[in-house]
């Protein structure tokens, strides 16, 4: 079976990965003190939370070859991944009606793809995928009844697509191509919070613009239960969807599904 391009042993995002995931632990913990703002007026929040999403769309690794398929269910993302190559966790900073906003997310997966025809017999990707988003944010709207935020910041990918195709008319071959890329993104969220402890919760942005890539875009809906001042649980629906080619390299994907987290301020 022949190479077109040689695969890394290592990732240069792991360490970095496995940084942020003790820093969510350690921050969790000292998040339990029921103290919602420090002395310098500055209120923080950091979620870890779980998005069950499924993953469909094309990704292209070769450049003479079309491209292949993947569709996995959110039902079946659990067989696909990688343990416990997985993190999922956002913070935020406020200061009166301004904060910094952010949301990293690491997973590897791997699944059956589609073969371009006949040339070959069966296909399996093995797929890194990171991306963070960092923006800035300014409350339009702060009420007991209503929240409106707006924000505006970069949507940062760094994909790595592995494809081995097995033989049939052709011979089997692997590969591997990855790219990184940053998009602008501007969005909105809004949070109806009740007097039982339960909140609406609703999140909009879209990016891109031909900028990196063609576009991303992600829409978010859910509600929330606050147990006390310093913790909300809180279970939603997510939806992104993420265009960009470079070369031989297409990462043309949604990913959709059930999100469950928790979010503590201090």
């Amino acid at each position: 079976m022949s190479k077109e391009r040689k695969m890394s042993s290592s990732h240069p995002f792991r360490d970095v990965i496995v940084c942020l995931a003790f820093g969510t632990l350690a921050a969790t913990a000292s998040a339990q003190a029921d103290q919602t703002k420090t002395e310098n007026g500055w209120t923080f929040e950091i979620s870890p939370y779980l998005w069950m999403s499924g993953v469909r769309g094309d990704v292209g690794v070769f450049e003479r070859l079309p491209p292949s398929s993947i569709d996995v269910s959110f039902g079946d993302i659990f067989n696909h991944i990688d343990w416990p190559a997985v993190v999922f966790v956002s913070g935020e900073a406020w200061k009166g009606r301004f904060a910094i906003l952010g949301d990293v997310q690491y997973i590897k997966l791997k699944a059956s793809a589609s073969t371009p025809g006949p040339l070959f017999g069966t296909g399996t990707l093995v797929q890194q995928n990171f991306h963070s988003t960092i923006a800035g944010a300014y409350r339009f709207i702060d009420s007991p009844k209503i929240t409106v935020d707006g924000l505006a910041g970069a949507r940062i990918f760094y994909v790595n697509n592995e494809l081995t195709l097995t033989s049939a008319l052709l011979r089997g071959r692997s590969g591997s191509s990855s790219d990184a890329w940053v998009n602008p993104v501007i969005g909105v969220r809004g949070t109806l919070p009740f007097a039982t402890g339960f909140s609406v919760d609703g999140y909009l942005d879209a990016g891109g613009f031909g900028i990196s890539s063609d576009w991303t875009w992600q829409i978010y809906g859910g509600v929330g239960y606050r147990f006390k001042k310093w913790l909300t649980a809180y279970a939603g629906y997510r939806y992104l969807d993420v265009r960009h080619r470079n070369g031989g390299f297409l990462y043309d994907v949604t990913q959709q599904g059930p999100v469950l987290g928790i979010r503590f301020i201090f």
